[in-house]
């Protein structure tokens, strides 16, 4: 096609487009559609007039369609600066009612501790301790009543109150699950306790170094032991009140406003760390310095997260009764493009919550199959056979002994088989959303024998077998290896399942597959064991020991009957868990599997290459050219 005939017979679109563009055209599906047939006509101007004016004009239309799409695009840097002037005071003026009652229970409970204190004087030794009682009276005694906060090294002693304060924080707002109860419980557990040992100084004459002391920290760490309490009762208000939403859907909506005032909270928690170690401890600054820090960090809290955001709602800039986390939108997982490591840990939620039930189903018979197991031929009393500490990582410490333990030699198979579990119905809805059709109606007829079937599982357990193997090594070991070794087995993984063939064929395919891949295979996997262990968090927060407590309570048991019942109990929710953050790698690394493999091989990219110029758009449909 001549050149004047080109223009002659498009003159009139570009024209149109121009015009629309002056316009400022607000249509998003309208502008691509413009971006789609301009790009269609440049790729053909390239081809055949590659040195022609009619080249450049259109390239300078493309780019402004282009631009006119994503000038509105936010970048990471405004989204984070929008989260901290406009999201989270959002999300605290709609919490502000918690945020009330959450302080008012405080409060209260402070002056509970105060006077059961002035009622009792052995009050203070139950809530306190005896040992901690005696250790403060010795150091008033020598003249030096604040000398707790100067025993230990000042980094030593700002990690270890910073991950405490994370921790009190953290179990705070997970206990708002049980209906907001548990989150009551904990507030007024610690406003006694702070009562208590604010009254212990007062009795002693002690008032204003303490207050001077304790309170320099204390304005950001009650601030946000606080705080996290209207986090609780926000998640457990989702679930009491669910209005007109399903009490599923509210309690998901309550929670992730819960999250967001946590993450609001983080900047406290390491504030308060940093200044109780290395601030506090210098108590012979001049008493006005003191508080005047202590004044300026109570004034910093209360305008942020009470006169702030009372200011941008009476400014109309939000309205609370407006403003909802709306249901996510309904999406598929695209298997045929490459993705980022956010993008695959994104779609591993989606797909994993979407098949929460069969693969939850398939972690409770793997965990009940594994403490059949493990309490039925264990060689020890079943109080003896796990030894679970009830602080913080005491469940994580005994992931390694699910593997490797003397009391039961045949832990290390029940362990595989029931992971193997697990990964097979991961992989087996993986392989089903990937072949779904378009118009996503799943197709429920299943064409595989029995045969294929025993076989795709035989598979997987020596996939899982491979790389459980690491958790017989010693402990320091295991440790090292973890994070870099397990990336390449769970794309073995996927190698094996998938792609079948001989061992050691999966294993030189793995390596050719993860050659340019492996910097983001690391960063997933990281992403997905820190999320993980935020999970077994909730077993280490005091939850799991609380509803054992419970029951206890409510149901008579011998001595030795409930060191049985504990034993199994513990044992059987962490295996679960486990088995749940397994299947969740499971699917970001299958995820990943087919966006590596589009990467080197992009099947579906040449696929889509061979189309192009053969399908013409008329009125939104297709047509073969």
């Amino acid at each position: 096609m001549r050149e004047t005939t080109f223009i002659e017979q498009n003159q009139k679109k570009w024209q149109e487009f121009e015009q629309l563009l002056e316009g400022q055209v607000n249509d998003p599906e309208k502008l691509n559609e413009l971006f789609v047939k301009v790009t269609d006509d440049l790729s053909f101007a390239r081809t055949f007039y590659p040195n022609r004016s009619v080249r450049v004009y259109l390239n300078g239309l493309a780019q402004k369609i282009f631009f006119n799409i994503y000038k509105n695009k936010k970048s990471r840097r405004s989204n984070f600066v929008e989260f901290w002037t406009d999201d989270l005071p959002r999300l605290i003026y709609e919490a502000r009612f918690d945020l009330r009652i959450a302080l008012f229970i405080f409060s209260l409970s402070m002056a509970i501790g105060m006077l059961s204190c002035w009622a009792d004087p052995d009050f203070l030794h139950s809530i306190l301790g005896d040992s901690y009682v005696e250790m403060t009276e010795e150091n008033i005694r020598s003249g030096d009543p604040m000398a707790v906060y100067k025993e230990a090294g000042a980094f030593n002693m700002f990690l270890g109150i910073t991950l405490n304060n994370i921790l009190v924080a953290f179990r705070t707002f997970i206990f708002g699950i049980i209906y907001g109860i548990g989150t009551v419980g904990i507030l007024i557990y610690n406003g006694v306790m702070v009562g208590a040992f604010q009254y212990f100084f007062i009795d002693k004459g002690l008032f204003q170094e303490s207050f001077l002391a304790v309170w320099l920290h204390g304005a950001f760490e009650i601030s946000s032991i606080v705080i996290a309490g209207a986090a609780g009762l926000t998640m457990g208000r989702g679930l009491v009140f669910p209005g007109t939403l399903s009490r599923e859907r509210s309690f998901q909506l309550a929670a992730r406003r819960g999250m967001s005032l946590m993450v609001g909270v983080v900047p406290l928690f390491i504030f308060a760390g940093f200044t109780e170690s290395y601030l506090t401890r210098h108590t012979d600054a001049p008493d006005w310095l003191r508080a005047f820090f202590i004044f300026t960090c109570f004034s910093i809290v209360i305008f942020y997260f009470a006169i702030y955001p009372q200011m941008k709602a009476r400014r109309g800039q939000f309205q609370a009764e407006d403003v909802r986390l709306t249901p996510d939108s309904e999406r598929r997982v695209d298997f045929t493009i490459v993705k980022t490591a956010g993008e695959l840990f994104t779609d591993a939620f989606i797909f994993f919550r979407k098949c929460l039930r069969p693969i939850g189903l398939a972690a409770l018979g793997g965990s009940a199959l594994f403490c059949a197991g493990a309490f039925l031929l264990a060689s020890t009393q079943p109080a003896e056979l796990f030894n679970y500490k009830q602080d913080l990582f005491g469940v994580v410490q005994t992931v390694p002994d699910f593997f490797k333990n003397p009391g039961n030699p045949w832990l290390f198979l029940f362990a595989v088989f029931a992971m193997s579990i697990v990964t097979f119905v991961t992989q087996f809805f993986l392989q089903r959303w990937r072949n779904q059709p378009p118009d996503g109606k799943e197709d429920d007829r299943s064409t595989s024998s029995f045969g294929s079937i025993l076989s795709r599982f035989l598979k997987t357990m020596v996939a899982v077998t491979t790389f459980s193997l690491i958790f017989l090594l010693p402990g320091w070991a295991a440790v090292l290896l973890l994070p870099f070794v397990f990336p390449i087995f769970f794309l073995l993984t996927q190698v094996i399942i998938f792609e079948g063939g001989n061992f050691f064929t999966n294993i030189g395919r793995t390596g050719d597959l993860m050659v340019t891949q492996f910097g983001q295979m690391l960063g997933l996997y990281l992403t997905l064991l820190l999320t993980g262990f935020l999970f077994f968090l909730i077993l280490d927060s005091g939850l799991l020991w609380f509803l054992l407590d419970i029951i206890g309570m409510n149901f008579y048991l011998s001595e030795a009957g409930a060191q049985v019942f504990d034993a199994v109990a513990v044992t059987g929710i962490s295996v679960f868990v486990l088995l749940l953050i397994f299947g969740l790698w499971t699917t970001g690394s299958g995820l990943q599997y087919f966006s590596i493999l589009e990467a080197n091989e992009a099947f579906f990219l040449k696929k889509r290459l061979e189309l192009i110029g053969k399908r013409e758009r008329i009125r939104g449909l297709e047509r073969e050219g």
